[in-house]
């Protein structure tokens, strides 16, 4: 599962890619701190999965998101961030992004996740159960 880290930390994205390391089969193909960079990125690499936050260095992850979207990335996304989910929440539904994750609480369940989707079958015949 390759995944894309969008924060404007250098330190925080270093951070993140040392913890995600857990995750079975998951691997960071790309680092951007700005929306620019996050969209240009994302072109290069490919990637499965978004983690942005919603402030960086230049625009707004949230916006990287939906420029993705848009775009054509059907990956998973998850805004990553210190922001209130009130402000953020209801917004990421309509903007088509999978979840929302308090980047300094909520780490072990955004773990958690990834696991659970890179675990997860990749299509319906390979969850399919032969019954006779």
């Amino acid at each position: 599962m390759k995944i894309l880290l969008v924060d404007a930390s250098d330190t925080f994205r270093k951070y993140l890619s040392e913890r995600l390391r857990v995750v079975p089969g998951a691997m960071v193909v790309g680092q951007a701190g700005s929306e620019e960079q996050a969209v240009v990125t994302a072109s290069l690499c490919a990637p499965d999965v978004v983690l942005a936050d919603v402030e960086l260095r230049t625009g707004s992850g949230f916006t990287a998101l939906q420029r993705l979207r848009a775009g054509g990335f059907n990956g998973t996304s998850y805004l990553l961030t210190t922001a209130d989910e009130s402000e953020y929440g209801p917004q990421c539904v309509d903007a088509g992004i999978d979840g929302f994750y308090d980047k300094l609480l909520d780490l072990e369940r955004l773990i958690q996740a990834l696991t659970v989707l890179a675990t997860a079958p990749k299509n319906f015949e390979a969850a399919r159960i032969k019954l006779s």
